[in-house]
């Protein structure tokens, strides 16, 4: 099975609406304007669904921060992208995808996004992200995607995420309901290790850290918000493959993974955009997590 792994898309829409003078909002848009308007472009992205299709992809994971600021202009743009992905995709929200405490309250972004869901057959299956921050989606014979929803709002210095300890009982619930030798894919919009800035990490990171370590049937850890494209085995350490995705929307190194599953291993082929998107080194792993 053939897997695109995106994150970070950051479609922007400015406005300069007086009413948000003193909001994140307002801050977030400066920001773009005066730091990121330089660093991110859509441009690239539009020949991503012409790509996966030529490459054979069978499924797309998107890893949150479709918006900038969480504003309707931006999830109709990020939408009407996700529209011609030709393949089964599943999404989940980044920081900037919940980025006021209005949209977050709201859950704004689940207007926009809500992942197709199958023939609901397994009681695992019942779990939304939009109800309860987190689903499991069967993709193949033995191997599920279990996906989180760990953003929330936060005040206009901070985009931290919370593995709540709610999520974290549900997330019992749904590894204990998944057969004992079937293999999960985890995708999450934060890596669970403390992030560099304390301000962007996931709170009780470790907690998940923990769950991830415990359970040998997770093989591969997917996650972006870093901007910074990562390929780390940590079999030997008791912990999965991490991949952070990168941003494929950054102009300089804009990134995605591609990624081939079977039930012996994987292949990681990351793509890069130099005037085009080109393929890195591929890279082959082997299941050693017992």
């Amino acid at each position: 099975m053939r897997i695109a792994q995106i994150s970070d898309l950051h479609f922007t829409h400015l406005t300069w609406n007086p009413l948000r003078l003193f909001s994140k909002r307002f801050l977030g848009h400066v920001n773009w304007f005066f730091s990121r308007k330089n660093n991110f472009s859509k441009t690239q992205l539009e020949s991503l669904p012409k790509l996966f299709s030529d490459l054979g992809v069978d499924l797309v994971l998107i890893g949150g921060d479709l918006s900038t600021t969480a504003l309707s202009k931006e999830f109709e743009t990020a939408k009407e992208f996700v529209k011609k992905i030709k393949q089964p995709w599943i999404a989940t929200a980044g920081n900037h995808d919940h980025y006021t405490w209005r949209s977050f309250r709201n859950k704004h972004f689940y207007r926009y996004f809500t992942n197709e869901r199958k023939e609901l057959t397994h009681t695992a299956e019942f779990f939304t992200l939009k109800e309860h921050g987190i689903e499991a989606h069967p993709i193949k014979d033995g191997w599920w995607v279990i996906v989180l929803d760990t953003a929330r709002a936060t005040n206009p210095y901070s985009s931290r995420g919370l593995f709540s300890e709610k999520l974290e009982a549900r997330l019992d619930e749904a590894l204990r309901l998944i057969p004992k030798t079937d293999s999960i894919l985890f995708m999450n919009h934060y890596p669970f290790f403390q992030n560099d800035d304390p301000r962007r990490a996931l709170k009780r990171g470790d907690a998940l850290e923990k769950k991830i370590k415990n359970d040998p049937r997770i093989r591969i850890y997917l996650h972006g918000h870093t901007h910074r494209h990562t390929v780390a085995n940590l079999q030997p350490n008791d912990l999965p493959l991490i991949l952070d995705s990168g941003s494929a929307a950054m102009t300089e190194r804009g990134t995605w993974n591609l990624i081939e599953v079977s039930d012996s291993g994987c292949t990681v082929e990351p793509y890069c955009w130099k005037n085009g998107w080109q393929k890195e080194q591929k890279e082959s792993f082997s299941w050693t997590r017992k």
